[in-house]
Order: C-alpha cells, then structure tokens, then sequence
C-alpha cells in the first residue's frame, strides 16, 4: 500500500519579551497576525492565547535577566523553534546562542535607545550601554529586522539580512463605508458629561510626553470656567512625590482621573467621548522622527488630535485635518485648540471624520501585516 503524504508541519515561531505590559497591542497585533501562517508560541510576563509560559519579570535589567535567560533557553530547547521573534535588546545575548545553532532571529526595534540612553531613569549604567552596542554591532551583521519607525533606517542604514519597516498602526475600529463600528470595537460602558471638556492622554505618563503641560492646560481651562477632567490611561512612571511637587497640580488633581496600565477595552470607550486627544511629546530623544501610536489610536476612535508641531507628525495631521500641531509647551496654543473644539462642535465633527478616514484608508494595521509576513516568508 503506498504511504500516504505527509504535511509538512508549520514553521515553529517563538515570540519574546521579557518586559513589555499586559495586553501590549503591538506584541498582540505580531502574535495574532504570524498565527495565520506558522505555529506561533510567546513568551510573555503575562498570558496570551498562544503563551508556552509566562516569563518572570523585574524592574531592574540585570535581575530581569537572570531570571529571565535560563526560563527562554529551556522553552527553546523544549519546543525547538525555527525562528526567535525578540521585542527588547536586552535578548540579544539569547539571541546569539540561537543563531549559532542554526535558528533565524527576527530582532525588533521599536525605539532607538541610543537616543534615550541619557534620559533613561534606571538601566541606564555605562556597562548596559557597552553591552548594547557590542549586540547591536552582532545583530547588525546576523539577525532579521522589523523597524518600527521610518527613520529607524538612518541609524541602521546598512543591514545584511532582510528588514522590513512595520509601523504601530491600529487595527481598524470603524467601516469608514457605513460608518459604523465593527464587532470587536467596545461599546460606550459609562456616558461621560456633555457639561465637561473631557481631555485623553493614552500611553505611558512622563514629564517629556508632557505631563507638566498637560497640567497646565487644565489648570488653564479651569480658570476660564470651563469644567473638564483629564482621563489618563498609561503607566506613570512619576513617582507620587515627584507628581505632588509639579506646578498645578494640587489646583487640578481633582480633575485628574488616572486609570493606570488598562486594556483597550476600557480605556477605548472612554477616549472616544473625549473633546481632544493629547499627543503632547517634547522635542528630545527620538519622539520628533518617530510616530506616536496615540495619534493612530486617537483619529481610528474618531477623536480629534492635538500633537506636538513635528514635521513628521504634521505631515499626517495637516494633511488630513483631523487635528492641531502645536509647540507642545506653548499652553495658550493648546488652550486655544481645546477651546476652539469644545465651541464650535460641527467643526470638531468634521475633524473626527477626518481623522476616522486617514486612519481607514492609510494607517492601519492591515497594510502592515502584510509587511510583516512577506519578511516572514523570504
């Protein structure tokens, strides 16, 4: 009797990241869209459909790694991956090992940490800076490349494997067709007060995305009598101390509403109702040639943009007219935009569509998934 054919078994893929946050959208975004194509397996601080287990995490690098290194190599020994998917730097060193028993390693950049270095609170030692770049240097010569950021490529210009520029773009939230929401897009849980401005901020909380200023322009608001609450979904990473000492805010805590790190599923419902969303990043590091994935996130959920006045920012914002560029410490332009929103609602209708549109039609997750897999697949 002939002997049947056997299928091939899919490709074994293992996506790492020994720090990012529960329920991060990009490293879901990664996972659900490799799924289509290969056996996909992570390993993650938390739990996702396809986690082969659930990584040990600390604040501090070095006690990440220690206790991080030896659970990865015993899940790559146990489930024998063709390819290593690695989120953070801090993984090249596991890397390494892997390509030198013949794996693929997919290295992901989705910041550029030479630029940050100096601004980094913690992990910030010389040591951990020599290290980096020793790996940086190897990656360079041996790994896959997802980059995150267009001018990711001026900082890597010369890479000799394969590369692929995969940008945070949202997964589409509305049918720009009907206009309606699609299933997976969470529904209105509490309507907020149409006698409030009601301000969003979405992302991780620091004095240069603009914490001070974003006080500031409350505090401003306030004094012109208008009511308004700052809805703030993010890790903040001021200690309380720090916070309580910052100006305005013993005038505005009231009117502060911190969620914390939360899922889409909370922090969506809330944003959408909001009169602007705040994008408000200063000009340091590499936030003026880099994307912010709020400012995505904001015009897909219909809610119009008030961001820093970086050509790379305007050149989507003004283009599409969903939104305000401003120097993003000037508080009376911020004042100004906001106030402008809140009194003349037909225009900020118009911008929300606006924004809804470009986001369909040009920023969506989508486009590049497809990125993603083509590099997945040469």
């Amino acid at each position: 009797m002939a002997s049947r054919n056997k299928e091939p078994s899919p490709i074994r893929v293992l996506c790492v990241s020994p720090a990012h946050p529960p329920n991060d959208p990009r490293i879901l975004k990664t996972i659900r869209t490799l799924s289509t194509n290969y056996e996909v397996h992570s390993l993650l601080p938390w739990r996702t459909c396809t986690s082969a287990g659930v990584l040990p995490t600390h604040p501090k690098l070095l006690v990440r790694v220690l206790l991080a290194y030896p659970v990865i190599c015993w899940y790559l020994l146990r489930l024998r991956p063709q390819i290593l998917h690695i989120f953070m730097p801090e993984l090249l060193p596991v890397a390494l090992l892997f390509r030198g028993f013949g794996g693929r390693v997919v290295y992901e950049v989705q910041e550029n940490l030479r630029l940050k270095f100096g601004r980094k609170s913690r992990n910030n030692h010389p040591i951990f800076q020599a290290m980096f770049e020793w790996f940086d240097r190897w990656a360079r010569e041996h790994c896959s490349f997802v980059l995150t950021e267009d001018s990711y490529l001026t900082e890597y210009p010369s890479l000799r494997h394969l590369y692929a520029i995969v940008h945070n773009f949202p997964e589409r939230l509305l049918d720009a067709q009907t206009g309606q929401p699609i299933p997976n897009l969470p529904a209105d849980k509490l309507p907020l007060s149409t006698q409030t401005v009601h301000l969003g901020y979405l992302g991780l909380i620091t004095l240069d995305r603009g914490l001070d200023t974003m006080l500031a322009v409350v505090a401003r608001l306030k004094a012109s009598e208008l009511a308004v609450n700052l809805h703030l979904f993010g890790r903040m990473a001021v200690d309380d101390a720090s916070l309580r000492t910052l100006p305005y805010y013993n005038d505005v805590a009231a009117d502060l509403i911190f969620y914390g790190h939360v899922s889409h599923s909370v922090s969506f419902p809330i944003l959408k109702q909001c009169t602007a969303g705040l994008a408000l990043l200063k000009p340091v590091g590499d936030y003026p040639g880099s994307y912010p994935s709020k400012l995505f996130e904001y015009m897909s959920l219909g809610v119009p943009v008030i961001t820093s006045d970086f050509p790379l920012y305007q050149d989507v914002v003004e283009r599409h007219e969903c939104g305000f560029c401003v120097d993003p410490t000037d508080v009376g332009a911020i004042y100004g935009c906001i106030r402008r929103l809140a009194t003349n609602p037909d225009e900020a209708n118009q911008l929300k569509i606006n924004g809804q549109r470009a986001a369909y039609y040009h920023y969506s997750w989508s486009t590049e998934a497809k990125k993603l897999l083509e590099l997945y697949k040469l």
